[in-house]
């Protein structure tokens, strides 16, 4: 299969990647544009109106994950008119859940509007931000099939292209809406329709234009079918909200036994994780659609192989964008905000660690998520999620140290990964001994040679201190992680572009 090379892997991982940063940087530049220019009563009022509809992003998670199985499935075997059916199948449902999110989402969020938002200004213009923007993002659900799609066939320029487009945009708006426009929270609304909706009207025409005998409309009578999809969508959803309670219930944890400075804390501490996991799971993303192409076409030993990657890879990256903050977050935290609340470096650090852990096994997920059979591994991985946040109560409430909720993620993180194989095992005849020779010994391997660096911090310029755990970083990747066949097609590929550029 062509697209099934390493070759491929990497540049989908560049061109990732370089997305992510355009659009890091566009993000907190127009934050702050964004709050220059609508002042805090109505950036807060926009937030507001953001969290009503946030049920919106939790069920795309859901339905991208879905959309991209199903149809990766069907391209796998090479059956042009099974991926038709199944991408009908998965739009028809989209549609639906457009359909009713207007007709929930619109009355629920004018009750509440109605209700429970205080707002000094006209509050006319708060029912027509929250309609925009429930709009909007009925729109992104009809474009999450074809989402699947792209993702399938690995086409990953054009989302990536569609958001960087919308990004700039959006900051160049934002920026003119500091000195330009009478009505800044419409505008503002229809700026961030606009990101939401624009995608996937790029997304409608590409996939019209290159992939027409898939999404040919055609109607799929099996309900079955739909069943199918809906039910695995269910398995998956569980695991999204088990993941959002955890980071949600730590916040009103916190909040309860604490004071919202802490929180404050805990904010920036999950917002540097976040754009961190963002970069590590660049890495994951190109391998995952070619794992549920390989199951599909029955290739067991390249399709073990893309597992052992994923998790050694996504793990691996997740520790290179750390490690400055690891080593020195105080200084970084300082260089980045004028005051530090309280906690966000201790916060910081446990984060990153407690997301390491649970990174090490992550091609197990889409291996999982290729077989189909995705209830018992849910069920007992996302369980265990959310009685980390029940047990981290208890702990806290007996304790009274903050931190000590984040010890409680990190154990339960740790119970995880000794779990998932284990349940890999019951469900498919996947290689284990594989997975631990390529993975874990190599990255756990890394990770303990990599601790002695942390003592230079003592006497060392941080600077020189980040710049040397890099490089010694870099020795340790390539001499213990890496494969003699992984090292040689590195060697091959530096080379062949030294010689490029000559």
């Amino acid at each position: 299969m062509k697209e099934n090379t390493n070759k491929s892997i990497a540049i989908n991982s560049i061109i990732l990647n370089i997305r992510l940063v355009i659009v890091s940087v566009c993000g907190l530049l127009y934050t702050r544009f964004s709050l220059q220019a609508l002042g805090v009563t109505d950036y807060g009022l926009f937030s507001v109106i953001a969290c009503i509809i946030s049920f919106s992003s939790i069920i795309n998670t859901i339905m991208v994950v879905t959309s991209n199985r199903f149809i990766a499935m069907a391209i796998g075997k090479g059956n042009t008119e099974e991926a038709c059916r199944t991408f009908n199948v998965n739009l028809v449902i989209h549609l639906l859940i457009a359909m009713l999110t207007l007709v929930v989402a619109l009355p629920i969020g004018h009750w509440y509007i109605s209700n429970y938002v205080n707002y000094s200004g006209d509050m006319a213009n708060v029912y027509v931000v929250f309609d925009i923007s429930v709009a909007a993002s009925a729109v992104s659900f009809v474009g999450v099939p074809y989402n699947g799609l792209l993702m399938s066939r690995e086409r990953f320029f054009v989302f990536c292209a569609a958001d960087v487009v919308a990004s700039v945009v959006k900051l160049v708006v934002t920026y003119l809406m500091i000195y330009h426009f009478e009505h800044k929270l419409l505008v503002y609304a229809l700026v961030n329709a606009f990101m939401t909706a624009f995608p996937t009207v790029v997304f409608f025409v590409y996939c019209s234009k290159y992939f027409k005998d898939i999404v040919r409309f055609c109607f799929v009578r099996e309900i079955r079918k739909y069943v199918e999809v809906l039910k695995f969508s269910a398995a998956v959803g569980y695991g999204a909200v088990a993941l959002l309670l955890q980071t949600q219930g730590g916040a009103l944890i916190i909040n309860m036994f604490f004071n919202t400075a802490m929180n404050a804390g805990l904010a920036v501490a999950n917002a540097v994780n976040n754009i961190l996991q963002t970069f590590a799971n660049n890495v994951q993303k190109p391998i995952s659609p070619q794992i549920v192409k390989n199951y599909a076409t029955g290739n067991m030993p390249r399709c073990t192989y893309l597992v052992c990657l994923a998790s050694k890879a996504t793990y691996l990256s997740m520790f290179m964008v750390s490690i400055p903050f690891l080593i020195i977050p105080e200084s970084l935290l300082k260089l980045w905000l004028s005051d530090i609340p309280p906690y966000a470096e201790c916060f910081t650090r446990l984060l990153i660690i407690d997301t390491l852990i649970f990174s090490i096994n992550a091609g197990i997920n889409d291996f999982v998520f290729a077989t189909g059979r995705v209830k018992q591994y849910q069920l007992i991985v996302n369980s265990l999620v959310i009685l980390s946040v029940i047990v981290g109560y208890f702990v806290i409430r007996h304790y009274m140290k903050a931190e000590t909720l984040f010890y409680v993620y990190i154990a339960f993180s740790f119970i995880v990964f000794l779990v998932r194989p284990f349940i890999l095992v019951r469900i498919s005849h996947f290689d284990i001994r594989r997975l631990v020779y390529d993975s874990y010994i190599p990255v756990l391997m890394v990770t303990a040679l990599f601790m002695p660096i942390f003592l230079t911090r003592s006497f060392m310029h941080p600077i020189a201190c980040v710049a040397v755990a890099y490089l010694y970083f870099a020795v340790l990747v390539y001499f213990v992680a890496l494969k003699k066949k992984e090292r040689s097609w590195i060697v091959a590929a530096v080379l062949e572009r030294f010689r490029r550029s000559l």
